[in-house]
């Protein structure tokens, strides 16, 4: 049962907070009320014993002493009844000289276990008379300073006295179920006063729709809740940015492919209509040269959607070897630099240079930089050097010696599908944007500027996280050639 109501108290915040207010100060009331009771029962015990002593005095002023010391108890008939006469409890008492000889009472009435002497003349106890328990008053008679020269036991049953404890438990137990109802409801209606914000706040949530990824707000919230009104305006907050990057990827998909695919729909019109192998080459160059656009253009899109936080759940940043890794990638892109007779050159560290990151993206956002400088940036004769440095920090750069980009079009080169005013065809737009990505996914900033000769354009990658020691393992082991510090790739 006790396990039941512990794993239902685990499920209901209400029944989590009234599991732990509920029982301590119900302990708290039961504890105050013993006390109580305890202290009440020992008044009245002292107010019984005290009646027991100056009935046991009474009759100690009736005891008469010989010449000889001998003791004698002089008490009328009348007296004696008035005495024993109790409308509750038994009265039995006994007059005992020193040699424990009974000169008058009951003489069953137990002595005290230890003697009485001058300092303290006066005991109570409890004992058994005729298999009865009784409470008994011992007041000790002294006429030098040796032994008592008589002993007086007063004893009676415990009837009132059990009346009176069943009465004051009875008193003390009413106020505390009372209590214990009332703390009870208290804490119950108190609790649920308490968890209002919540459930208006799980209600408010229950009721918005889909598309309504605002902020919860704090209004009316304790301030112990702020915390999750907090984490839940965070969520919201990411969540809204995540559809916004969402919808503005799907309509700026849609607005790119419109073009190419309108181009093959009419190239394949044109195609159909030709009536000889010499007219429909050219519509099938043009085929052709749409499709690759359109694959191209898709694979951008594709990348930058992995790149965009949020749309990668199965992400996994390991340590990778990034000198290896530029190293490999600037090998694959000697072809096509010898073709554009450009001088592709690698300047960085002959040690590798781990860091934590994702290898496929970290290449994708290399090529796309070093095909942006072989197709808009270096000139035939011209160079574009990739670099490598770890002091202070990782820091990736791609340099050519081209035309440079204006100042004015730096700040907008990020963006999606902008391409500088006059720039060769065959881009989509996409290629920079992909790169900032890319570097925000890795706790990067890439930054656009102009090479120490004061010709071309750099672009540089900074990482913020410092190269890993060399003693820890890459995850993968890259295929790349070892390149020297500086080497040209193609010269």
């Amino acid at each position: 049962m006790l396990t039941r109501i512990t794993e239902r108290a685990s499920r209901s915040l209400r029944a989590h907070l009234l599991w732990w207010l509920v029982p301590p100060v119900l302990g708290v009331i039961v504890i105050s009320s013993i006390a109580s009771y305890t202290l009440a029962l020992k008044f009245a015990t002292e107010a019984y014993d005290t009646g027991l002593f100056d009935a046991a005095r009474s009759l100690a002023q009736q005891i008469r002493f010989d010449a000889d010391g001998s003791a004698e108890l002089n008490l009328p008939r009348a007296a004696r009844e008035i005495l024993e006469s109790d409308p509750y409890d038994r009265i039995f008492y006994r007059v005992v000289t020193p040699g424990g000889k009974s000169v008058a009472g009951r003489a069953d009435v137990p002595l005290p276990a230890e003697p009485l002497v001058r300092a303290d003349p006066v005991r109570f106890y409890d004992a058994m008379i005729g298999g009865e328990p009784v409470r008994v008053g011992a007041y000790a008679i002294f006429q030098d300073a040796g032994q008592p020269a008589a002993t007086v036991l007063f004893a009676e049953t415990l009837v009132k006295r059990t009346r009176l404890s069943r009465n004051l438990l009875l008193t003390m137990l009413l106020p505390l179920v009372t209590l214990a109802l009332a703390v009870a409801v208290g804490v119950g209606f108190a609790v649920r006063h308490a968890l209002t914000p919540l459930q208006r706040l799980a209600g408010a949530l229950a009721n918005r729709g889909w598309s309504n990824l605002s902020g919860v707000g704090d209004t009316g919230v304790p301030e112990e809740v702020r915390p999750l009104t907090d984490a839940l305006d965070g969520l919201m907050h990411r969540l809204s940015a995540a559809l916004t990057a969402q919808q503005r990827f799907i309509s700026e998909a849609a607005h790119q492919l419109r073009t190419p695919m309108a181009g093959l729909t009419s190239q394949t019109e044109r195609a159909l209509l030709a009536n000889d192998i010499d007219t429909i080459k050219p519509a099938l160059a043009q085929l052709l040269l749409s499709a690759r656009r359109v694959t191209r253009l898709v694979n951008q899109l594709l990348t930058l959607a992995r790149a965009e936080p949020g749309s990668g759940p199965d992400r996994e940043f390991v340590t990778i070897d990034l000198s290896a890794l530029v190293q490999q990638t600037c090998m694959e892109w000697v072809p096509e630099a010898l073709q554009k007779n450009v001088d592709l050159g690698f300047a960085g560290a002959s040690h590798p240079v781990l860091i934590v990151g994702d290898e496929l993206l970290l290449a994708e956002m290399l090529n796309n930089l070093i095909d942006n400088a072989l197709r808009y940036g270096a000139q035939p004769e011209g160079s574009v050097t990739v670099r490598l440095s770890v002091l202070p920090r990782v820091q990736l750069s791609v340099e050519d010696d081209g035309p440079g980009i204006p100042e004015s079009e730096r700040p907008r080169i990020f963006e999606r599908f902008h391409r500088l005013p006059g720039s060769a065809p065959g881009g989509c737009g996409l290629g920079l944007a992909i790169v900032r990505e890319i570097a925000r996914a890795h706790d990067a900033e890439v930054s656009v500027g102009v090479p120490e000769s004061g010709r071309g354009t750099v672009f540089r990658i900074a990482f913020r996280q410092p190269a890993l020691p060399a003693s820890v393992e890459p995850a993968r082991k890259s295929g790349a050639t070892v390149a020297r510090d500086p080497l040209r790739l193609n010269r």
